[in-house]
């Protein structure tokens, strides 16, 4: 799938998608509990959501970066079931919400194959 922005295609491309938490130019992921204390780092929504759930509860964090002007992109937050449960686009120009769309897209997908798999 592409995205529509051949910048982004080639990191993806170069890098693929973390499946483990982690860290490259292009994104970073990461896992957190409930209350967990690194949740200060996210957007206030996701920092809500992290904060205020039990400490049994698991997320999963996945950014997103254009390294060439070193800008965030996307953020994603994701509960343990990989269920969507936030969102934060970084760039307001109408086709890199596209862009975030598609990545949005990409990455259920990619979370659907790897339970899948699992």
């Amino acid at each position: 799938m592409q995205t529509g922005i051949k910048a982004v295609d080639q990191l993806i491309e170069k890098y693929g998608l973390l499946r483990v938490p982690g860290e490259d130019a292009f994104q970073r992921r990461i896992q957190l509990m409930g209350g967990d204390k690194r949740a200060e780092f996210l957007p206030f929504c996701m920092y809500q959501k992290v904060m205020y759930a039990p400490m049994s509860k698991h997320f999963t964090v996945h950014h997103f970066y254009l390294p060439a002007r070193k800008a965030k992109l996307a953020s994603f937050l994701f509960d343990e079931k990989g269920q969507l449960v936030e969102q934060v686009y970084y760039q307001k120009v109408a086709k890199m919400v596209n862009v975030c769309r598609k990545l949005h897209q990409i990455l259920v997908k990619h979370t659907q194959e790897v339970g899948l798999a699992a």
